[in-house]
């Protein structure tokens, strides 16, 4: 699976689920079918996040570029803010 590519989706389709669920909970009254349905939204986005991070931590290899998909390992007490291959912003 190529990780540089859906991470570059997942900045695309997170604002869009993220302002379908904030739509959904806001619009319909607490206790509806689409009431639940932001709330699953929601939930799943958070397992998303909380499973992605896991995964890296576990590959212990670092995370990729979102640029040019390279390994930056993140060093603990320290900030990357850019990618040594490609020398982006990360």
């Amino acid at each position: 699976m190529n990780w540089t590519r859906l991470r570059r989706w997942r900045y695309v389709a997170a604002p869009f689920a993220v302002a379908a669920a904030y739509g959904l909970l806001n619009m319909w009254p607490e206790g509806s079918a689409a009431w639940y349905a932001g709330i699953a939204i929601a939930g799943v986005l958070g397992l998303a996040y909380v499973i992605e991070e896991v995964v890296w931590n576990w590959q212990g290899a670092g995370r990729p570029c979102t640029h040019c998909g390279h390994r930056v390992s993140m060093k603990s007490f320290s900030v990357s803010n850019t990618c040594p291959r490609c020398g982006k912003q990360l």
